[in-house]
């Protein structure tokens, strides 16, 4: 399964630092998440979809995404 994370920020207009700002986490955090190195847990993923304002579906369904980086 791949989470498409970077795609939602990117669609949503936000870097990594604004995403990371809005999330409490680090800017390392959101690049980790992006490269599958860490995840995020239930209540980061919740927070995530408020602010790439799409559903936890569209997080690991993401063959709705427009664009890419």
């Amino acid at each position: 399964m791949r989470i498409e994370l970077k795609a939602l920020r990117v669609n949503a207009h936000l870097n990594q630092r604004e995403a990371a700002e809005r999330a409490g986490v680090t800017r390392e955090t959101i690049q980790n998440w992006e490269n599958y190195r860490t995840f995020p847990n239930a209540s980061q993923l919740i927070k995530l979809a408020g602010i790439y304002k799409c559903t936890i579906d569209d997080i690991f369904i993401p063959d709705k995404l427009a664009k890419s980086e």
